[in-house]
């Protein structure tokens, strides 16, 4: 402190001797400063300029006025701590061999003679040698220059006030030879070593041309109001071509178009948290979390691939050229993943599908697998369909169209060729079962996390005797979507992360969808109509998908504690980490509540919509308020029947007098009892009962059967399943 003191009062003696009383409050506040430093290094120098005291030194200050004839500025500094900032400017220089270099300069001042920036690419370049005779020379004694993105010419200095420091500038050299549009090495892809070796697993060509539209769609979803939002597919027996109307990349080093090629720098995944919470369905695309997309993708459709870019601030469109085979050569010599790029006009078509003059395309040459367009429309309306369309809290009575798709010219709007366009189709017109989750992980050593879903259970009734499932199924199989599952297999959930479609997320019923296994015939109604409702959930960027976008990470506790979110899961320590708040509406429901409230839904459901049979084929005998409705299995409030002798049902025709063989797990009533039968038994038809009048929804059918002994088994038998 003593020292501090002495030194302090010995340097203001030295200043105000040269110092004016207009600069004293300069000076004491520059002493402040360097005081808070202490203690400091020794300096010393030899120049007139330097003067030494001690550990300080005083050197020439722009900022201070001296006293003295020469007028000369002064202040106290510290060395190798308060020198002037360091101005590092770095060029990417595009060769008119079709080569490039990079080109790093240190303080170069504010110009420099073109003759010496040539040189220092020269310097750069080092031996001609280097291009082993596969490129032509250049032509240095020439008319060479040097042209910026906005074809500026440079023929005399370098003038760096037009350039940046923090990214990298790009500029073409022209020697006056022929004109060059793809140059090696121009951009960098090497991907940090750890993702080489946390690839994706293997997925389909359909998942990695999503993959492609992913990153259109997020780069789109930031344009203005008033600014065309497309997504346009384009597919043939030679190559993949998808365009998007989106914001689009340049050579800026924030959004470079390298980084759609490098692995792990995803510009999206910083928007993660944007797509946490919000409402359903969370249509906030920001799917990008692994970076791994674009190069990864293009490269399991073929073997190469160009993207081009523009945005609105550049004049030039960027490329950038992938092989698959070059990307694999390096990887395996561990060298740096550099490949191809260039610079070019954009070409009429691409002015007029964006009119405000950004987009990206990705063409993909050398097809491992030929797409069909029909397949691949209906592949792609599943995933996206509420980006496509969406109705739900829409104010006018339009469809809402956030974002236009066409595949080979056609609107994705219009086709009807899709799961999801058929299962809406075929869904009754009552309410639906919604519920509102909100997930919280609780655990004190986990990260603080939170996620968001949304359940939608959707009834499809029976219609006329035949399922509304079982029509859609049909539909899937005319149109050869390759769904091969039947109305027992058929996926009872589907769950889609912000509006994308996880396509192998196709789950059996949640655990509160499955009716608790209670005898009688009301518990025996339930179980045959919970399997005519289908749930769709809708989760936000709280939960984590398989690096593929596939399906949900299913080791995530977030994923666990949806797949039981009612409290079912009870082996698991990882779930009871995670508390689950489930309303329905502003109620909060515990699981008696919502099992309860969820079967009261289906009851409603099923009495007013579904139509088991609605007649018969022949004249039918109607019976008023039957005495024996217990016996016959029909409800007590049911005040009409009709008795049928002849009914036809899915294209076939039950008379009376059919012998029927009962499969096991069919529901029946012997005498005063139903049951569920182990094993087969057999009968003869002798009516069919139905509910109501003709023209009345819900018609209840029942079989009235005549047991038949075993030695009528030799007779051909109508077989009746449970399902049906």
């Amino acid at each position: 402190t003593h020292v501090r003191h002495l030194l302090h009062a010995s340097l203001r003696c030295v200043i105000r001797r040269r110092l004016n009383r207009t600069a004293q409050q300069a000076a004491d506040a520059r002493l402040k400063v360097v005081f808070k430093s202490f203690p400091f290094s020794i300096a010393s120098s030899s120049s007139p300029n330097v003067l030494p005291f001690g550990v300080f030194s005083l050197v020439p200050s722009p900022d201070v006025k001296m006293a003295s004839s020469a007028s000369e500025k002064w202040a106290v500094v510290q060395y190798g701590h308060h020198g002037p900032a360091t101005k590092v400017y770095r060029f990417q220089i595009l060769l008119p061999n079709g080569t490039s270099t990079s080109l790093k300069l240190r303080d170069p001042g504010e110009e420099m003679p073109l003759p010496d920036f040539l040189h220092r690419i020269r310097e750069e370049l080092g031996d001609a040698s280097a291009y082993g005779g596969q490129r032509r020379g250049i032509e240095w004694d020439g008319d060479v220059y040097l042209e910026d993105l906005l074809d500026r010419k440079i023929d005399k200095k370098v003038q760096f006030c037009d350039f940046v420091t923090k990214g990298t500038n790009i500029l073409r050299l022209q020697d006056g030879e022929e004109f060059v549009r793809t140059y090696e090495n121009m951009w960098d892809l090497t991907p940090p070593t750890e993702l080489l070796q946390e690839l994706p697993a293997e997925y389909s060509t359909e998942s990695a041309l999503a993959d492609l539209v992913d990153n259109s769609l997020q780069a789109l979803w930031s344009n203005g109001s008033k600014e065309i939002k497309l997504i346009r597919i384009t597919v043939d027996g030679e190559k993949i071509v998808v365009f998007d109307t989106g914001r689009g990349m340049d050579g800026s080093e924030d959004n470079s178009i390298s980084k759609w090629g490098t692995m792990g720098s995803s510009n999206h995944r910083v928007f993660r948290k944007q797509g946490i919470g919000g409402k359903a369905p969370y249509l906030v695309p920001f799917f990008g979390m692994f970076g791994y997309g674009g190069t990864i993708a293009s490269m399991h459709l073929g073997r190469t691939a160009i993207v081009s870019s523009k945005t609105k601030e550049s004049r030039k469109v960027f490329t950038l050229h992938l092989s698959r085979e070059a990307l694999l050569e390096k990887s395996s010599s561990k060298l740096s993943w550099k490949t191809a790029g260039g610079v070019r006009d954009p070409s009429e078509e691409e002015l007029a599908l964006s009119p405000h003059r950004s987009f990206t395309q990705v063409e993909i040459h050398g097809l491992n697998r030929h797409l069909e367009p029909a397949k691949l429309r209906g592949f792609l309306k599943d995933i996206y369909f509420p980006y496509i369309q969406y109705d739900e809290d829409n104010g006018s009575a339009s469809t809402r169209r956030p974002v236009q798709f066409e595949v080979n010219g056609v609107d994705l709007a219009e086709i009807q060729e899709s799961e999801v366009t058929l299962t809406n189709l075929h869904s009754s017109n009552g309410p639906d079962f919604d519920l509102h989750l909100k997930f919280a992980c609780t655990s004190t050593n986990a990260a603080s996390r939170q996620a968001h879903a949304r359940i939608k259970c959707v009834y499809f009734p029976i219609v006329k005797g035949k399922e509304s499932i079982d029509s859609i199924l049909e539909k899937l199989s005319e149109n050869a979507l390759g769904v091969k599952e039947n109305f027992d297999n058929f996926s009872r959930v589907s769950v889609r992360r912000l509006g994308r479609l996880l396509p192998d997320a196709r789950w059996g019923s949640l655990p509160f969808m499955e009716p608790k296994q209670n005898k009688g015939q009301k518990a025996e109604l339930l179980k045959r109509c919970c399997k005519r409702v289908k749930c769709f959930v809708e989760t936000d960027a709280g939960f984590n998908p398989t690096l593929s976008k596939t399906d949900l990470a299913q080791h995530d506790v977030f994923t666990k504690a949806l797949r039981c979110f009612d409290g079912s899961c009870h082996n698991d320590s990882s779930v009871e980490e995670v508390s689950v708040d489930a309303r329905k509406g502003e109620r909060s429901l515990n699981r008696t509540q919502l099992e309860k409230q969820y079967h009261d839904w289906i009851n409603n459901m099923h009495a007013k919509y579904d139509v088991e049979m609605d007649g018969g084929d022949d004249e039918h005998t109607v019976i008023i308020n039957p005495s024996n409705k217990e016996r016959l299995g029909i409800s007590k409030d049911v005040e009409v029947i009709r008795v049928h002798t002849s009914v036809s049902r899915k294209g076939k025709t039950w008379r009376r007098g059919d012998h029927l063989k009962i499969q096991p797990r069919v529901v029946a009533r012997m005498k005063n009892n139903f049951y569920s039968s182990k094993s087969n038994f057999y009968g003869t038809l002798e009516y069919v009962v139905v509910e109501g009048l003709r023209g009345d929804i819900c018609g209840e059918a029942r079989l009235i059967c005549r047991f038949l002994p075993s030695f009528f088994l030799y007779t051909k038998f109508v077989s009746i399943s449970s399902a049906k």
